[in-house]
């Protein structure tokens, strides 16, 4: 007789298959969901829709009511951490660990494609739409160029998800990768934010910029993936090395073996 027909208790070892075919599936969500955002909120600022106005303009005002001198500091590092200067800065540097360390390879190419992949669906989006930068109240920060959608949002989402995507693979410990994913999600959030603040975008314009840098990052970090499964010179895989949720919180006198 088994182990596991003698003591059906015991939870089967998660299997890396079966640990990518989930977060394929929720990538996939993700993806989807940040797409059919995307045009949805196109479409509402194209067409000129009132409710679509009303919304920006009222965050807009909203946030300008509450400005502080430490929040205008702490806008103002916000919106360098996610501008360009910084974001080519950490690309290059991510690229530059993937040649050093053979954990990281898969960030020598994922970086720079990903990099480029973002500043080319900015830049499509904004010479489609054509949407001029809000003029409610003097913005703390001179921007120039068109409004929608919020590049830093969007280089936000891709840039400082691969980070924390890669620094996934340097950990096996659940309380630590929480943390990471925890952290990138903050980072991402707060660059957004601090663009409505400093008064340069409209909100619509950061949930946007998050819409479509979440189906990219999606496709950046399968592609790194699938790479890496099929020639290993390409990259090493993250995702296989997530811990199964219910191994995390299972009792530790459930997963020693029992004798026959």
């Amino acid at each position: 007789m088994t182990e596991r027909a003698a003591h059906p208790h015991i939870n089967p070892p998660s299997t890396p298959a079966g640990t990518v075919g989930r977060h394929v599936v929720v990538g996939l969500i993700l993806g989807i969901l940040g797409l059919g955002a995307l045009f949805g909120i196109g479409d509402e600022i194209t067409d000129g829709s009132v409710g679509a106005a009303r919304f920006d303009h009222g965050v807009l005002m909203w946030m300008h009511g509450r400005q502080t001198p430490d929040f205008t500091m702490a806008a103002t590092f916000l919106a360098w951490m996610g501008s360009p200067t910084v974001i080519v800065s950490l690309a290059m540097i991510g690229t530059i660990a993937g040649f050093v360390d053979r954990k990281l390879r898969g960030a020598a190419w994922t970086f720079p494609v990903a990099a480029a992949g973002a500043g080319i669906l900015i830049q499509v989006a904004k010479l489609t739409v054509h949407r001029a930068r809000p003029d409610l109240f003097v913005p703390l920060l001179k921007e120039h160029g068109y409004s929608f959608p919020s590049g830093h949002s969007l280089i936000a989402v891709v840039i400082y998800g691969l980070i924390g995507y890669f620094a996934l693979g340097l950990t096996h410990r659940p309380a630590t990768r929480a943390a990471i994913v925890t952290a990138s999600a903050l980072i991402i959030l707060a660059i957004g934010l601090s663009r409505i603040y400093v008064g340069v975008h409209y909100p619509t314009d950061v949930l946007a910029g998050w819409s479509a840098g979440i189906p990219w990052l999606v496709v950046c970090i399968g592609l790194h993936e699938q790479m890496s499964r099929r020639w290993g010179r390409y990259g090493t895989a993250v995702l296989d090395k997530a811990p199964k949720l219910s191994n995390a919180i299972e009792q530790p006198g459930n997963t020693k073996a029992h004798p026959s």
